[in-house]
């Protein structure tokens, strides 16, 4: 069995450039009015079918998710892979499959993609593997290329009459080749099962509590009544393996976890030996109400009292944010919503040498956002650093 990596992030090297070193950054904020029409980046691809390329054949036109079915046999360099939509929320996969003597070895590269155009995009800036790939296999070093290189590889999807085809770059034209895979009922074969469903996992002194939002997750690790860390990112099933990529995580190391789930939710299986399985689960449903991205872009100010702060938090169409307060925050990053659970992934901020040192900063902030209007809102926040952030979100007042 391959074996499993532990990939991580060193929160200092992350924070390495300090936001009050640049006064561009510090000093300015870019305005994005309440209001503005301006569009948040979607995963949909639902603008796929307005695009023509003049390359394509006379009369195609671009593939949108609604056209794709789960499973594909493609050629990329002369050999085939496996590729899987999933749930077509953010994440596909393609698979190397090789059997050799009897002997099968599997090479997984997960894609984040928005399939805009009917394009899946890929190299090392949306890809990632829960393997050690074998470059002795030609299938698994195209992967481990395709994963190191900053160059785009592009697997293009278009409808021709009634026809699904693809190619890769700008080489010619094939027909999709649907593949069918044989479902194993004793497991999780779709994200869609998960969704809306809270799994909490007894593992020693902890519980890990796995809280799902069509197509994203939130991973607690709770001892007693305290959370002692977390991650939030991408989950889709393949093969009934179910992937749970990190796009956000309170502490400097970052797991990639792939699970054979039990149909009835209540066992996790590592995929390899490196994971950590858990055979004491207990399932339950939630409701949540999600929130439109789109109604939280903008800029927004709060004013603390007790300290005579005044705080702005501009969250922007492009999924970048800023959140200062005066002269003692100043935090910047990406950031994104999943469900009702609003997330800011920390990529700079002030004097982060002195406020880091023992591990006494987070790399994401995270928790649920409520009543929600054109007027502000309340976020009820993971962070307990000083100065406190406030929870109370409203719209700012301009001097004029």
């Amino acid at each position: 069995m391959k074996k499993f990596f532990l990939t991580f992030c060193g929160f200092a090297a992350a924070l390495m450039l300090v936001a009050c070193g640049d006064d561009s950054g510090s000093n300015s904020v870019d305005r994005e009015s309440n209001k503005s029409s301006s569009s948040v980046d979607s995963t949909d691809g639902s603008s796929s079918s307005a695009y023509v390329d003049p390359t394509w054949p006379e009369g195609a036109r671009a593939a949108t998710l609604d056209d794709l079915g789960k499973y594909y046999l493609v050629k990329i360099k002369g050999e085939t892979f496996h590729l899987s939509t999933g749930i077509k929320e953010g994440m596909f996969s393609l698979w190397a499959i090789d059997t050799k003597d009897n002997v099968t070895s599997k090479a997984i590269l997960l894609v984040k993609t928005d399939f805009k155009n009917g394009i899946v995009k890929m190299n090392s800036a949306t890809t990632r593997t829960p393997f050690n790939l074998n470059e002795s296999l030609a299938s698994q070093k195209i992967l481990k290329n395709i994963m190191e290189s900053g160059n785009v590889v592009e697997l293009s999807f278009i409808v021709l009459g009634d026809k699904l085809m693809y190619r890769v770059d700008k080489e010619k034209f094939e027909d999709a080749e649907v593949e069918t895979v044989t479902s194993a009922k004793a497991l999780v074969n779709s994200a869609k099962d998960l969704d809306k469903k809270r799994i909490s996992c007894k593992a020693g002194d902890t519980t890990q509590v796995l809280t799902f939002y069509n197509g994203r997750f939130v991973h607690e690790k709770v001892a007693g009544k305290d959370t002692v860390s977390w991650s939030a990112g991408y989950v889709d099933t393949y093969r009934g393996s179910t992937f749970l990529w990190p796009e956000f995580q309170s502490s400097s190391y970052v797991n990639l976890n792939v699970w054979n789930i039990s149909s009835d939710l209540k066992s996790f299986e590592g995929f390899s030996t490196s994971i950590q399985s858990f055979t004491d689960c207990s399932p339950s449903d939630f409701k949540y109400t999600a929130v439109d991205k789109s109604a939280l872009v903008g800029d927004w100010a709060a004013f603390d009292d007790k300290a005579n702060l005044d705080w702005s938090l501009a969250l922007k169409a492009s999924m970048d944010y800023s959140l200062k307060a005066g002269h003692s925050e100043d935090k910047a990053g990406t950031w994104d919503v999943y469900g009702d659970v609003l997330l800011l992934k920390v990529s700079t901020m002030l004097d982060s040498q002195k406020r880091c040192a023992n591990n006494g900063c987070k790399l994401s902030i995270k928790g649920p956002v409520t009543g929600v209007s054109e007027n502000g809102f309340t976020y009820n926040h993971s962070e307990k650093g000083t100065p406190v952030m406030p929870t109370k979100w409203g719209l700012p007042e301009y001097d004029e």
